[in-house]
């Protein structure tokens, strides 16, 4: 039998599966079949429902559990009670003849997440949760006792075998194995390390565990091998019978590196993502760093200009020379530097590109103001007592502003492919998508030479929006220069 999402109960008889009613919409996580073939199913909001007859019966009776505590895993202890777990160390004892309830205390008492349980050879159970936690429970007692694991990993499942043997996976390819009972648990070389969900060990000795991506270990003697599989499944639970071995998965069929269809119109990546949709988002990203880092760089530039021509003298060689000094440092590594210095965002790409593309718009400015400073208009401004500051952004500025405009449009372009070049470089900031950072992913992936989908979307994006910004700022020169208006 299996369980799953919003209440589903799926039961394999006759060699198929066959889908029953659903006890309740509660995602469900765990089912355990007593020997007399009952079937007790535990999940999320304390969901715990009974089905008396797993293998013919459909009718499901309902506990009313203490608390809506989220559920992992049961496991029956004889026919009449069972045992279950889940989160802030949630340990509830149940007696299906009355349907009452008994919270366990759990030694730790530090409410942390308990993922399994499982009934040993001796009536007594154990019990692993994050962060290494194992538990066991006195057959004789029912008291808890805390149990050192030779890991601090997080312990995803536990199986117990009839002779005593058991087996133990968790986070980053943990297996941890027991020959019999009473014997110390340790720790098992695995060939991989992703993080495995299920486990199950038989009287031979044999042993199986599967994970993330489909990967499923197989143990042979002391060994463990990985095992060749053709799905993307991420494989929650398994079960192994006498002539049959069963996986089962939870997440959907992973579509990678699938080509522009209908459903995907610019494909998918190898994880499955959607393209349209990361290119779509990813022009916020572009437009963004764009216009606020054009209008930065004119806000910078515009300003440094209109003083150094203004003023001139002493004034200007000092902010000339730091232009000029501006000019010899290499845009790629200055960025590398500020996020070395920070950390990789969105702001440090916007002060990268604000930092060191205002020179030229300075230095336009100032030649600029070199001419206007000495027209009449503002030498009548300066003998009517007009301040420095009033003559230059009351009667200078406004005189300059077309030629702001149009390098304010230039610069957009200047922006878009600064931001695309650092995301590109895999500068760019981790948690957005954008169009140099879907490069980035196309080249680290080892797909871009294949999956042209991946890779021509964002390289038109941004020329052909780039080339806009180019006429858009050709139009707008039409505007700053008048001659060139009359020439045509």
């Amino acid at each position: 039998m299996a369980v799953g999402r919003d209440g589903a109960v799926w039961r394999f008889a006759d060699d198929e599966w066959q889908e029953l009613e659903a006890p309740l919409d509660a995602t469900l996580n765990d089912v355990a079949i007593s020997p007399a073939g009952s079937a007790l199913a535990v999940g999320q909001g304390g969901a715990v429902v009974l089905l008396a007859d797993a293998g013919r019966g459909s009718d499901w009776q309902r506990f009313d559990a203490p608390e809506a505590t989220h559920l992992s895993s049961v496991t029956w202890r004889d026919e009449a009670t069972a045992l279950m777990v889940g989160e802030d160390e949630a340990i509830w004892r149940l007696d299906v003849a009355s349907g009452s309830f008994e919270a366990l205390e759990s030694p730790l008492g530090r409410g942390m997440t308990l993922n399994s349980v499982a009934t040993d050879v001796d009536g007594s159970a154990w019990i692993v949760g994050e962060r290494g936690l194992s538990l066991r429970l006195d057959p004789e007692d029912d008291s808890l006792t805390l149990e050192r694991m030779p890991t601090n990993r997080g312990l995803n499942h536990i199986h117990m075998a009839e002779n005593g043997q058991g087996l133990i996976v968790g986070e980053r390819g943990t297996l941890l194995a027991r020959s019999a009972l009473g014997e110390q648990w340790q720790s098992q070389d695995a060939p991989d390390s992703r993080a495995m969900r299920a486990g199950w060990v038989t009287e031979e000795g044999q042993a199986f565990a599967v994970g993330r991506s489909s990967i499923i270990f197989e143990r042979d003697g002391d060994t463990w091998r990985l095992m060749p599989s053709d799905e993307e499944r991420h494989l929650r639970t398994l079960m192994v019978t006498e002539d049959a071995f069963y996986a089962l998965g939870s997440d959907r069929f992973v579509n990678r590196l699938a080509p522009p269809s209908g459903e995907h119109w610019f494909g998918t990546d190898h994880l499955g993502r959607d393209l349209y949709s990361q290119n779509v988002y990813g022009s916020r990203i572009a437009l963004l760093v764009g216009f606020i880092g054009a209008s930065l760089v004119v806000l910078i530039g515009a300003n440094v200009g209109l003083i150094a021509g203004y003023f001139r003298g002493r004034t200007e060689t000092v902010l000339m020379r730091t232009v000029d000094v501006m000019y010899g440092i290499p845009f790629e590594p200055f960025a590398l530097i500020l996020v070395l210095l920070f950390e990789p965002s969105l702001f440090i790409v916007i002060l990268a590109v604000s930092l060191l593309t205002w020179r030229t718009v300075a230095r336009l400015i100032r030649s600029q103001v070199l001419s206007l400073r000495e027209r009449p208009f503002v030498k009548a401004a300066r003998v009517a007592g007009a301040s420095d500051l009033r003559i230059m952004y009351l009667h200078i500025f406004p005189n300059v502003m077309p030629l702001v405009f149009l390098e304010l449009a230039i610069i957009v372009g200047v922006s878009i492919i600064a931001e695309a070049t650092l995301s590109f470089l895999g500068l760019g900031p981790p948690q957005s998508i954008s169009w140099g950072g879907i490069l980035h992913n196309a080249r680290l992936s080892g797909a871009w030479r294949d999956a042209w989908w991946w890779n021509l979307p964002p390289g038109l994006f941004i020329m052909i929006t780039v080339l806009s910004v180019f006429f858009i700022s050709r139009s707008l020169e039409l505007v700053a220069n008048p001659r060139l208006r009359a020439r045509r």
